[in-house]
């Protein structure tokens, strides 16, 4: 997805509000590493936020901040290796996003957490990215509803929080940078809202315990002559 327009009023603002929200999801996200899959922004700028020892990050293409070369769908990382994956619209890009959550799930240890920013496709600017002639925002390719990839989780045994739905500005390019918002009850809600640009969606890879399953009792099997049982020998009187 492009990013240029990141630079700008508009970008800026998303980014400052995308911050506040990702800061408050990562303050009970611990563990050794996490790693945020797509570069979105400054390559640190989410990284400051990080609760885990380690944080990396891995992008289809070089940038600043990325840590490593790779495409999201076919990750070289080792299997339940990572504690937390963040997605920054990461899906929203992605040549399938099936695949790039297959590969979460595969990562991901058990019990870790999933993060996701997405643009919410009934909002605003959902409205706008599917109306306008040129992609809002720019280089973006779909929009994946908070619903749908709930949906999706839940199929690949994650257990989902109540996401957060935020943003409520117009879908309007600005040159210049707004004010810096009053934060208060309304500037993030839970549950979906009509007009909320963006969504934040927390999900925990289900931790299955594995239960000893003991064998049944053999009957023993009665013998067949003739397609009738044969009947136990008794002595006859």
């Amino acid at each position: 997805m492009r990013s240029d327009w990141l630079h700008s009023g508009t970008g800026i603002a998303l980014l400052r509000e995308e911050s506040y929200q990702v800061a408050g999801a990562f303050e009970s996200i611990f563990g050794d590493q996490c790693l945020q899959i797509g570069a979105w922004g400054d390559g640190q700028l989410f990284r400051q936020f990080a609760r885990t020892r380690r944080y990396a990050v891995v992008a289809a293409q070089p940038a600043p901040g990325v840590d490593l070369i790779s495409v999201a769908e076919d990750l070289a990382i080792a299997p339940d290796s990572i504690d937390a994956v963040f997605l920054p619209h990461t899906l929203e890009s992605a040549d399938d996003p099936h695949d790039v959550l297959r590969e979460v799930d595969r990562i991901l240890r058990p019990d870790g957490h999933l993060v996701v920013l997405g643009f919410n496709p009934w909002g605003w600017w959902g409205t706008r990215h599917y109306l306008a002639r040129r992609k809002f925002p720019a280089g973006a390719r779909r929009m994946v509803s908070e619903s749908r990839l709930h949906d999706w989780l839940r199929l690949l045994d994650f257990r989902v929080d109540p996401s957060c739905f935020f943003h409520f500005t117009a879908p309007i390019y600005r040159s210049h940078v707004a004010a810096e918002p009053v934060r208060d009850r309304h500037s993030r809600r839970r549950g979906w809202h009509p007009l909320a640009s963006c969504y934040l969606l927390v999900a925990r890879r289900e931790m299955f315990t594995m239960t000893r399953v003991r064998p049944a009792l053999r009957r023993r099997r009665a013998q067949l002559v003739g397609g009738l049982i044969n009947p136990t020998t008794r002595d006859v009187a």
